[in-house]
């Protein structure tokens, strides 16, 4: 009778590269398995997990899979084929010892076709079998302990050449805008304006779901090696969500702990403005793909509305105008028209989870209101950006600590010099980490800075939801999804929140001090700018120099 086999393939992340490890498996798996006589039953494979570690012996794995069906039982008689001993294990020769023979126990054969050999499960194997297993898996472990460690070596003094700038010559994992000359690199000028436009896209509000099916409708090429393919798939979310937060399109070079080599090590594809301004759209954005892909944009103050009473989102309820059948118990079948309406609750309170607001507010009249009554207050707002003052305030404050800690750390190394003590040597060691945390902390300042002055000023959305007001309820689905995504991130700059109050009403909140509220057909009750603390001292110290002046 013959046995079933089943074909196991592995291959790391560094074998992925090459391209033709999966296949070369499959292909010489299925020979040697025929060569035998065995009925192919199926192929499992885990693809970029290492051997090394145990990474495919782990839960989610194929391998660990199969070692449990086999635990069961449910692969008694059959065998598993492998290409050699440290596609199962490279952990040494007790843990691929350990795995064989424990599938023997429960009835599976392993064999592998690079040698010919089969540990079977029916006796205790030939003595010069055990030995050459175990040899074997201590060479392979040996073998991938010595690549772990040149490869390390390798990294070191690559990271440490990239640092001081003298590294040169082709680079691993090189961005795909990339190319790679005789001079170095250069950009890739398709793939630059491509990239250039994905981040346009972006910022002009169309999400990461939109952006996908924008440069497949338009048959844009996605970036993927060929030898890595295995047939072209396209773009996914993730694969523009890293080209939007990967830090190389500025020319960086930044290590997977996030440390910054260098500054302008590649060629520089997105300008910083731009990238700051994507960052601010991120920002502003997460959290909020998953109904933007789901209801189209519908809901134009996504993300805005809030509970007045739990401080818990809004739910965005919406039916369409349709028959539905209703069967008696009669059995007399009535047909009856549902009514088309979008309205707004607390979503916690609509769940009965914590919150008992009953407040349900026609979502037409929240943004009629907000496009026709609050815009011309909102180009009124106050255009001093509070958020951005704050943080230039932190980091002068920030610097100012950290020159006194760099005095301070001279002093000590004068005295150092001198002859200094155990105890100075502590102190020194303490005072540098304290500078070095504090360069971190301005350096992560002065991003955060960067991105806020990179958001549009007031009248600048404004003027966008101005301009865009006839396409957001064009017919064209492409124009309509487009121009609300725009508008909703115009007007989450303009506008801190909309919340659904207990008394039946709904207040717009451009910031934290101002506030109009509305009821709940949209007339306005009450309203108007208000000056913050800080704005107003400076006010008042305003017009005390005023009244000096005018004595």
């Amino acid at each position: 009778m013959s046995q079933n086999a089943i074909i196991y393939a592995r291959f790391s992340s560094a074998e992925q590269s090459k391209g033709y490890s999966l296949e070369r498996q499959h292909t010489h798996g299925r020979q040697f398995a025929t060569d035998k006589g065995w009925s192919v039953e199926k192929t499992i494979t885990d693809e970029g997990r290492s051997a090394f570690h145990g990474a495919n012996r782990l839960e989610g794995s194929a391998l660990h899979e199969f070692e449990l069906e086999a635990r069961n039982g449910l692969h008694r008689g059959k065998v598993l084929v492998v290409e050699n001993i440290d596609r199962l294990s490279r952990q040494g020769a007790k843990a691929a010892a350990q795995l064989i023979w424990g599938l023997n126990e429960y009835g599976v054969d392993v064999a592998t076709y690079h040698d010919g050999t089969t540990y079977q499960a029916d006796d205790n194997g030939d003595l010069l079998d055990v030995f050459k297993l175990i040899i074997g898996a201590q060479q392979s472990h040996q073998e991938s302990a010595n690549k772990s460690k040149r490869t390390r070596d390798t990294w070191k003094k690559r990271f440490k050449q990239i640092a001081d700038g003298t590294h040169k010559g082709p680079m691993p994992n090189t961005p795909n805008w990339i190319d790679h000359t005789e001079d170095g690199f250069v950009l890739n000028p398709d793939r630059t304006a491509v990239l250039n436009q994905i981040f346009d896209l972006y910022i002009d509000g169309m999400g990461i779901h939109r952006i996908v099916t924008f440069l497949h409708e338009r048959n844009v090429p996605s970036w993927t090696p060929a030898e890595q393919e295995r047939g072209n798939n396209g773009w996914f979310y993730s694969n523009i969500y890293r080209l939007l937060t990967k830090r190389a399109v500025l020319g960086e070079y930044v290590t997977s702990d996030g440390t910054t080599l260098s500054t302008d090590y590649y060629p520089q594809a997105v300008t910083a403005e731009k990238w700051n301004r994507a960052q601010a759209a991120l920002s502003m954005r997460k959290g909020n793909q998953t109904n933007v892909k789901v209801f189209g944009n519908r809901n134009l103050l996504s993300q805005m509305i809030v509970c007045e009473k739990c401080g818990g989102g809004a739910h965005f309820g919406h039916t369409t105008d349709a028959v539905q059948k209703y069967t008696k118990v009669s059995g007399e079948v009535v047909n009856y028209r549902r009514k088309t309406y979008r309205k707004l609750r607390c979503d916690r309170a609509r769940r009965k989870h914590n919150c008992d607001n009953a407040t349900i507010i026609n979502y037409d009249v929240v943004e009629a209101t907000i496009l026709q009554e609050m815009l011309p207050q909102l180009v009124r707002k106050p255009d001093a950006n509070a958020q951005a003052a704050k943080l230039r305030e932190q980091i002068a404050e920030m610097a100012r600590v950290q020159e006194a800690e760099q005095s301070k750390l001279n002093n000590l190394i004068d005295a150092l010099a001198d002859g200094g003590s155990k105890a100075i040597i502590q102190r020194v060691a303490a005072v540098e980490a304290e500078v070095e945390r504090l360069s971190l902390d301005i350096a992560e300042a002065q991003k955060a800075l960067a991105i806020e002055t990179a958001k549009p000023a007031g009248d600048e959305d404004v003027t966008l939801v101005e301009r865009l007001r006839t396409e957001l309820t064009s017919e064209d689905d492409e124009v309509r999804i487009y121009a609300r995504g725009r508008v909703n991130m115009s007007l989450r700059r303009l506008i801190q929140r909309i919340v659904i109050t207990e008394v039946g009403t709904f207040r717009v909140e451009p910031d934290a001090y101002s506030a109009w509220t509305f009821d709940a057909e949209g007339t306005l009750l009450e309203g108007g700018w208000t000056l913050s603390p800080d704005e107003m001292t400076a006010y008042d110290a305003l017009l005390g120099s005023d009244e000096k002046g005018s004595n």
